[in-house]
């Protein structure tokens, strides 16, 4: 990967960790930066996964989730450090909603980034107020920690603070066990994992870890002291869709402590028309945007309602069998699925609030 550094991101500390390891070149910056690729976007986002680039970010650095409107959600909150991702997954939105191509890192977060997360987390823990914050909406959280070590920093950040919130950390990485040796155990830290079935990690998940690299990753994380989370999104549909996804939740409640996971979402497919393009034309072997979609309330292309339910009906089966001893929810779903999959009536979003905030007070508690 080529380094690519901002004139006026050279002085912060990031940086300069950073360019004691590895070579680099100074741009005058980003936006003067020459793509030599062919038309935009499809060529360019490709090689945009060669580059990380840093910048000094202007904008806030903790912010809501940008949850969906019409459908609930979970009231989570982002630090954002660093937009885009080395992995290369068919159904990443990234592709779109990114439509500034590259692996982009902050250079002041050290300086402005980390300073605006601790006000925020005096005064939730002063008002008494749990939170729940997370790092991989726009990036992975784990891929990028050869350089400048980011989720490192705010583990130690957590330990140092002892604030009233959880840390999660969503990643597809393999995780070494020397990882998890540098940290003291804490249960307010969340190392969750994207899962899928072999099948979709191998045809449309390109380049990452395999599900038995993720699980090893999982009980290596459980056995140093944290707390680990599942996410089953996106469950795509094909042919044994509805026999391979229960196999990998029942590997996970088989092999990993109930006790030690905080919670499984759930999420079917689900896009901006505009991603259809870009990602056949990236990768002209899938076949995930061939079948029906409808236009959802939030004007993205989902499956009708009968699929998704189907698609859950069997995962519910296993859910139930757990009796409540795991919070499962779902990702941008209507009440109607809530309803008729897991048999909870929630009819706004404070009621998946409260869903996890619980889950979180309990860690906090220790």
């Amino acid at each position: 990967m080529k380094i690519l550094i901002e004139k006026e991101a050279f002085p912060y500390l990031l940086t300069q960790e950073i360019i004691a390891k590895y070579p680099y070149e100074i741009i005058s910056s980003y936006e003067e930066f020459h793509w030599e690729a062919g038309a935009f976007p499809a060529s360019v986002i490709s090689l945009g996964k060669k580059y990380l680039f840093l910048m000094r970010f202007r904008g806030r650095f903790f912010r809501n989730c940008p949850g969906t409107k019409n459908y609930l959600c979970c009231g989570y909150k982002i630090f954002h450090f660093a937009e885009g991702c080395l992995f290369d997954c068919t159904y990443c939105i990234l592709q779109v909603y990114l439509n500034r191509p590259g692996i982009k890192l902050w250079a002041n977060l050290i300086e402005e980034g980390f300073p605006e997360l601790e006000t925020v987390l005096d005064n939730a823990k002063r008002e008494g107020r749990v939170l729940r914050i997370g790092t991989g909406e726009f990036a992975d959280s784990m891929v990028l920690e050869p350089f400048g070590g980011v989720s490192e920093k705010l583990i130690n950040f957590w330990e140092e603070k002892d604030p009233w919130a959880v840390l999660e950390l969503k990643t597809k990485a393999f995780i070494k066990e020397t990882y998890f040796k540098k940290f003291k155990p804490n249960p307010k830290i969340i190392f969750a994992w994207s899962v899928n079935t072999p099948f979709i990690i191998q045809s449309e998940e390109i380049g990452t870890p395999s599900l038995d690299q993720r699980l090893e990753s999982a009980k290596l994380a459980v056995a140093h002291g944290f707390t680990v989370a599942f996410h089953f999104d996106p469950i795509i549909f094909y042919e044994n869709a509805e026999i391979e996804y229960p196999k990998v939740l029942e590997r996970i409640l088989n092999e990993i402590p109930w006790e030690k996971i905080a919670w499984i979402s759930l999420g079917t497919l689900r896009y901006p028309k505009e991603l259809k393009y870009i990602a056949e034309e990236r990768f002209p072997k899938t076949k995930i945007y061939s079948y029906e979609f409808i236009e959802g309330l939030d004007m993205k292309k989902r499956y009708f309602i009968d699929l998704r339910k189907r698609l859950y009906q069997n995962l519910a089966k296993l859910i139930k069998e757990t009796e409540d001893k795991i919070a499962f929810y779902f990702c941008m779903e209507s009440e109607r699925v809530w309803k008729e999959v897991l048999g909870k009536p929630f009819e706004n979003p404070e009621q998946v609030v409260q869903l996890l905030d619980k889950v979180a007070y309990r860690l906090c508690q220790g």
